[in-house]
């Protein structure tokens, strides 16, 4: 299967963009943030924002246990399927077609302020890699993912990338479903 080709430092600038468009929503949002719009998700932003970030780091750690080659999901047999394939050499991922793991579902209520750290470790986690960029393209293995099987450290980057630009464009038609802010 042919690799789709993935720009490390581009993957890096769009999740750093997406990073900044969750705070710029969240200023915008305020405690709105934890209100939902049905019409357009189960979720509230706060909710996409919580599990983007729990994602995100998730990826990232699989990233880095690919590139120190060590972790118990790490194996060295492993190739990518059509159906990750298609995912990963597109710019859009389909909503409604997976859902959310356990682990990185959000529960009813996110404590705004566990939030705020979770975004934060999730930049710092980008931060960290990005350090490591030259080596992410070289790194040896596979971890599968559930939906999209094996994916070596540049398919987890980029799946991150992805994932953090579907939830904000959820998460954007959510904040445009509550309309504007009343005024005090």
């Amino acid at each position: 299967m042919v690799h789709p080709e993935i720009d490390v430092d581009a993957e890096f600038r769009a999740l750093d963009a997406a990073l900044d468009a969750y705070d710029a929503l969240r200023a915008r949002l305020g405690e709105r943030e934890h209100a939902g719009a049905a019409t357009v998700s189960g979720w509230s932003v706060a909710q996409h924002l919580f599990h983007i970030a729990l994602a995100t780091d998730l990826a990232l750690r699989h990233v880095r246990s690919l590139l120190d080659g060590k972790g118990r999901l790490v194996t060295q047999e492993g190739e990518l399927g059509a159906r990750a394939a298609a995912v990963l050499s597109s710019d859009r991922t389909a909503r409604g077609v997976a859902q959310a793991p356990r682990m990185v579902t959000p529960g009813k209520d996110v404590n705004p302020e566990f939030l705020s750290n979770e975004l934060r470790g999730a930049r710092e986690g980008v931060a960290a890699l990005r350090a490591r960029a030259a080596e992410i393209p070289l790194a040896q293995g596979w971890i599968p993912h559930q939906e999209l099987g094996p994916l070596n450290a540049t398919h987890w980057l980029r799946f991150a990338r992805l994932h953090a630009h579907h939830h904000l464009a959820i998460a954007a038609e959510v904040a445009e479903a509550l309309g504007p802010a009343m005024p005090r």
